[in-house]
């Protein structure tokens, strides 16, 4: 038995305290492990995809108001001039499609968290913020259901016990291969944001 299978089994209401913290951190590698322990019955999956969805919504949240925070601190100083050149770009394509973006970002690390965090900071109405955190929150935990059914076949493939007796070196491969092509992704992001600032 691994350290993670026998923490679960000896301490489950920690293991989704945890879980909940992990939305804030990297939500997909969280989930994605979570979701294999799922698939053996250690985790009960209406108490799993309950603690999930508050934790990534309530994250979104935090965010957005840590966004309001900081934009009436000596901090915002800092953020205008390290952000000064996408300013124009975020007035003229991130927040008329904001809801749009909301969406993208929930698969994009380092962006799904500085999404709600520039909503707060422009002050976008906070119900329109929930309304659209809510649908993309929804979203993001469908496609993540369809790939914890996708990931069932691979854990059967392998053995769910070599997996589950392993678990303590494939999370951090998980946070890994999400922290990379994401960032990945991000810096794509980034550069089409820079092409479209030098046609404007």
């Amino acid at each position: 038995m691994g350290v993670a299978e026998s923490f679960i089994i000896n301490h489950y209401q920690w293991a989704y305290l945890i879980l909940f913290a992990g939305m804030f951190l990297d939500s997909e590698a969280f989930f994605l492990t979570a979701a294999i322990f799922a698939l053996q019955g250690y985790f009960s999956w209406p108490w799993l995809v309950a603690v999930v969805f508050v934790g990534v919504f309530l994250g979104d949240i935090v965010f957005y108001h840590l966004g309001r925070y900081f934009q009436t601190t000596r901090f915002s100083g800092w953020i205008h001039k390290k952000f000064s050149n996408y300013g124009l770009w975020l007035d003229k394509n991130f927040l008329p499609r904001y809801a749009k973006m909301a969406f993208y970002s929930k698969f994009i690390y380092y962006v799904n968290r500085i999404t709600p965090f520039i909503a707060g900071w422009h002050k976008l109405e906070f119900k329109k913020f929930l309304k659209i955190h809510f649908y993309a929150d929804i979203f993001w935990l469908i496609i993540m259901l369809l790939a914890a059914n996708l990931l069932r076949f691979v854990v059967d493939a392998i053995g769910a016990h070599w997996v589950l007796k392993r678990m303590e070196f494939i999370f951090p491969a998980l946070v890994l291969i999400f922290f990379f092509g994401e960032y990945i992704v991000k810096k794509l992001f980034t550069k089409k944001i820079a092409k479209t600032l030098s046609k404007s």
